[in-house]
């Protein structure tokens, strides 16, 4: 699963047309908060924000967003919470890190995943408008996961889709599409070899959002 990541650089190097919300360093991204996310509309790449935690258009309400943050790709094109989404609302979520927990003598350590030259990278997701109620539109995303690779399967068995940058285009694009091939991109176009840093357990709290949880990992390694 991916339940926790970091976001603290300007998505510059994503293809990005219009700029519609300002990012703020976070990390320590958790569910429910509003993430910037890259949506394909009305022909240009868009950069806002949405809440984590996906409410399909036929949710009775905004609290079944706590439990679709993440999407199995398995499953993703057929169950009825994400397939609607993953046929016409592909999107891409910039990162820096994620984070993946791993029980140690009956204690939960959490560990830092970044690429292994740290540079940002793109969440393969899925977005979401819910019109429900009588609140303004609540614009939602859920995260893809995938099968762990070897590199992080020592720590847990899952892991987020990482998009490699060469598919970006593709992924978003809901026009003229094969679906069989948008689903062979998260079978063989996603990033699978990261390196893995213990992080201090400060970062099990959401309320510690600082700098330092990244520099806490890069000490532990040394």
């Amino acid at each position: 699963m991916c339940g926790r990541f970091v976001l603290y650089r300007k998505p510059d190097t994503f293809p990005v047309d219009q700029v519609r919300c300002e990012i703020i360093a976070n990390y320590n991204i958790a569910p429910s908060q509003e993430i910037p996310v890259i949506i394909r509309q009305e022909g240009k790449n868009v950069l806002d924000k949405f809440h984590w935690g996906l409410v399909p258009a036929w949710a009775k309400d905004k609290s079944i967003g706590n439990s679709l943050i993440n999407a199995r790709s398995e499953t993703v094109s057929i169950l009825s919470s994400f397939k609607n989404a993953f046929r016409q609302r592909r999107c891409l979520i910039p990162a820096d890190g994620f984070y993946e927990w791993k029980t140690i003598n009956g204690r939960k350590q959490p560990y830092y995943f970044t690429l292994s030259d740290e540079k940002p990278f793109a969440f393969a997701g899925l977005w979401e408008t819910w019109t429900g109620g009588n609140e303004a539109a609540y614009r939602s995303v859920a995260i893809i996961t995938t099968d762990a690779s070897e590199s992080v399967k020592p720590i847990h068995h899952r892991m987020p889709a990482i998009l490699q940058p060469e598919h970006y285009s593709r992924w978003m694009n809901s026009e003229k599409q094969n679906l069989a091939e948008i689903q062979k991109i998260l079978q063989n176009g996603t990033v699978m070899e990261w390196s893995c840093r213990p992080v201090s357990q400060k970062v099990n709290s959401v309320r510690n959002n600082e700098p330092g949880n990244i520099d806490g990992a890069v000490k532990s390694q040394n």
